[in-house]
């Protein structure tokens, strides 16, 4: 069985910004590079909601067809002396029992510097367990900042934390050139596609007739 159907949510900017410090022009077809956005903008974001999540869970996804977010999982130390994340925080985005927090930035010299992989400003918290420890695991997805500060604060300190972010990546792209037959006199259209669209769809919704009979 597939999952349900989508529905979206309006966010809003948060009125204040939160810190916290917590205890035919293609892209290469092989060694792709992936741009992160960095960005702290909450229009760059969506949120979603599946009718069959009974818990009235939020999916946090892209806005735009340009980009994607992909999962980005680091582990943090921490230990009795050193029990702080290190991380900089931010309530991008708020509305009632909804909200996108992310990362503004790094703890100069704090723990968050020595996670296994870098986090990134923009970076969306989606979920959080104590190190070896996944039944303790949280989620942090589609939550505003209290919410967040609340379910990591039930994460021991004393042990590194395995951290879930959701990270905005612009989509490899392409630039196409459709040249139509010269006897149907029609001027050539340039179209942008992105990584696993479908050439003919895409054309149909540009608008462009094709000569199908199956179009």
């Amino acid at each position: 069985a597939g999952a349900g159907p989508c529905r979206g949510f309006m966010l809003f900017p948060s009125m204040a910004a939160f810190g916290l410090l917590l205890s035919g022009t293609p892209h290469p077809p092989l060694a792709v590079r992936v741009r992160p956005t960095m960005s702290l903008d909450p229009a760059d974001w969506k949120l979603l909601s599946r009718r069959d999540q009974v818990d009235g869970a939020l999916t946090l996804a892209a806005a735009e067809a340009g980009t994607e977010a992909q999962v980005v999982t680091v582990t943090i130390p921490r230990s009795d002396d050193a029990p702080s994340l290190g991380l900089l925080l931010d309530e991008i985005a708020t509305s009632g029992d909804a909200g996108i927090v992310a990362v503004e930035g790094l703890v100069e010299g704090g723990n968050g510097e020595k996670a296994t992989a870098p986090l990134l400003p923009g970076d969306a918290l989606v979920a959080a367990a104590e190190e070896g420890k996944p039944t303790t695991g949280v989620s942090l997805e589609g939550l505003p900042f209290d919410s967040v500060v609340e379910r990591l604060s039930s994460l021991s300190s004393a042990v590194g934390v395995v951290v879930s972010v959701k990270r905005l990546v612009r989509k490899p792209r392409a630039t196409v050139t459709v040249r139509f037959p010269e006897a149907e006199g029609r001027e050539d259209a340039r179209m942008t596609l992105y990584q696993g669209a479908n050439l003919r769809r895409a054309m149909l919704s540009s608008g462009l007739a094709l000569n199908d009979p199956l179009a």
